[in-house]
């Protein structure tokens, strides 16, 4: 099939994409071959785009919960850069005259809302680019890279091209509308701006961007998110991984990939296929993985309870729905062998009747009184790390008090978790009455190898209050370490600044901070590369913890980062 067709298949609303792993790679093979479109991903991944007439409707046993792209949000809440630079000791490793460590020979990558390319702080002296390729997935009039059949690709010559012309935009029409890749990219790697007192964590690192395209309109419908709430599928974020991995490639370059979105949906275990094939990048010879644990912690979204084996009442679940909301998604997961039913109950009293367990069983109910809809699928995720999932669609539910009675349905007791969407994928208020702070990292922050980071004020030294926490599902330890996230300035769209707070300040300030410490070990005599795992615990090492403080712990893992103390401790080992 050629790129023209391919990339209108890949584009149309009225076709589907789904995840293929290499083992499920025959789905669409009793498909004609005109009625889709394939996209090949690292790792034996794919993507592939089927005409909706020819399938079922979506649920989430006809399809593989994980092959349905899961949908991915900014990590950024509300709200001087370098106050944040010295608490993570990376103004010190900068102008420490034997380092003067800046990120020269790495790349950093980002998938985002794009990049403000004609910005100054992306710039070398000369006024030539940093950005070695952009690829753009909502621009379809250049040439797509050379891996895939949609978007256009702007590699540096034409960037320079671009930046020497009276219109860069004439050559190179791509901009950042949104601003939160511009101060993503400035935070990891921007140049110094002396009117500001601007610096970047490693103003000399190379820059690959991927500018992603907003998810199409039958996942909205899926997860019932808010209209005009961005969100980005979790196969065009998987595609841009792999553009930025084979632009490393092509450029000889180690790479630190950046990821600052998150969702609460998914197993929280590292399951999700956008945690494995991270999982796989963190585990390669000069490739790092820095992930944001997201803004969670205080939106009442995540609801647990133990339930023990002697237990003979339920545990009732209270979701407090304000008015307005059209709808949202709930997510029960638990671990084998316990295996629970639920009765829903709606604000007036209603009951269903028990929502037993029966595999591949899709339960509608219509709430009379309420007129309310909501849909109840139970899925075994034997793939999922011996998981039960029930996947729950609350269609234009009333105001009010709406219960979630939860039952074992064997003689196993565990732990039942609830998750309720991002606060970004929400009307309004939706919420837990009695919330669990913990085990809010949002995913894919629960990826084993990657390094998973939370936020803290560097002026006050306390957590942020929304700043996701752990343990993972499985109780692996994360987030990994603490980075400043609380009131830092960095460049937005059409040269402007802007002072935000959130994971995703966090997240930038640690990928400046792993392709720092690339960099150095890189420099070593005997080098022969570099991972996620060996930058993790040179962090680990020196990360500060404070006093009467347990090491490690949900909230900031193992401390605060610190790359000068870090190197200082290596040296005196």
């Amino acid at each position: 099939m050629n790129k023209m067709t391919c990339r209108e298949k890949i584009l149309s609303q009225d076709y589907w994409d789904f995840i293929l792993p290499g083992d499920r790679g025959k789905m669409a093979d009793n498909i004609p071959e005109n009625s889709y479109c394939r996209q090949q991903m690292d790792f034996g991944y794919e993507s592939v785009s089927v005409d909706k007439s020819l399938l079922s409707p979506l649920n989430i046993e006809e399809y593989w919960y994980n092959s349905i792209p899961n949908c991915y949000t900014l990590l950024d809440s509300t709200g001087t850069n370098n106050d944040a630079l010295n608490s993570a000791g990376i103004l010190q490793v900068q102008n420490y005259p034997t380092l003067r460590l800046m990120g020269e020979g790495v790349m950093i990558g980002f998938l985002d809302t794009g990049i403000d390319y004609r910005n100054p702080v992306f710039q070398n002296i000369d006024g030539s680019t940093r950005i070695a390729g952009l690829w753009d997935q909502t621009i379809q009039t250049g040439n797509a890279p050379k891996a895939f059949d949609y978007g256009s690709e702007y590699r540096e010559e034409t960037l320079n091209e671009a930046l020497r012309s009276e219109d860069p935009l004439s050559i190179v029409p791509t901009t950042d509308t949104n601003g939160h890749g511009t101060y993503l990219a400035s935070i990891a790697a921007g140049n110094a701006d002396v009117n500001t007192q601007f610096l970047g964590a490693a103003p000399e690192a190379i820059l690959g961007i991927v500018k992603l395209k907003e998810a199409k309109n039958y996942l909205r419908d899926f997860y019932l998110i808010r209209e005009d709430a961005v969100c980005y599928q979790e196969n065009d974020i998987m595609a841009g991984l792999k553009y930025l991995n084979d632009l490393a490639e092509n450029e000889g370059l180690p790479l630190v990939l950046c990821i600052a979105l998150g969702t609460n949906f998914g197993g929280h275990n590292g399951t999700t296929l956008l945690s494995r094939i991270l999982d796989q990048y963190a585990l390669q010879l000069n490739r790092s993985v820095v992930i944001g644990g997201g803004n969670e912690a205080a939106m009442r979204h995540h609801f647990s309870y133990t339930i023990s084996e002697k237990m003979s009442q339920p545990v009732t679940a209270e979701i407090r729905v304000g008015s307005g909301i059209n709808g949202f998604v709930a997510e029960l997961w638990t671990k084998l062998p316990m295996v629970v039913t639920i009765v829903l109950i709606s604000p007036s009293g209603e009951r269903t009747r028990q929502v037993a367990f029966r595999q591949g069983y899709r339960y509608n109910f219509v709430f009379t009184f309420e007129r309310t809809e909501v849909m109840v699928e139970y899925r075994l995720l034997l793939e999922n790390n011996d998981s039960q999932l029930l996947f729950m669609q609350f269609k234009n539910p009333v105001a009010g008090i709406w219960k979630i009675e939860i039952e074992s349905a064997t003689d196993a007791g565990g732990e039942v978790h609830l998750w309720l969407p991002v606060q970004e994928f929400l009307e309004g208020e939706v919420y837990f009455l009695e919330a669990n702070p913990d085990v809010t990292l949002t995913e894919p922050g629960s990826t084993e190898n990657a390094m998973t980071v939370a936020y803290y004020n560097s002026v006050d030294n306390a957590v942020d209050i929304n700043s996701g926490r752990g343990y993972t599902r499985s109780n692996l330890i994360k987030p990994d370490f603490t980075a400043p996230g609380v009131r830092i300035t960095g460049a937005s769209g059409e040269d402007r600044w802007v002072t935000r707070s959130g994971s995703s300040a966090g997240t930038a300030v640690a990928a400046g901070a792993a392709a720092l410490l690339t960099e150095w070990i890189l420099e070593q005599p005997g080098a022969k590369g570099v991972n996620s795992s060996q930058i993790r615990n040179i962090i680990i090492l020196g990360a500060e913890n404070l006093p009467k403080m347990e090491r490690p712990n949900r909230q900031w893992g193992y401390g605060k980062m610190d790359v000068y103390h870090s190197l200082d401790t290596l040296r005196r080992l």
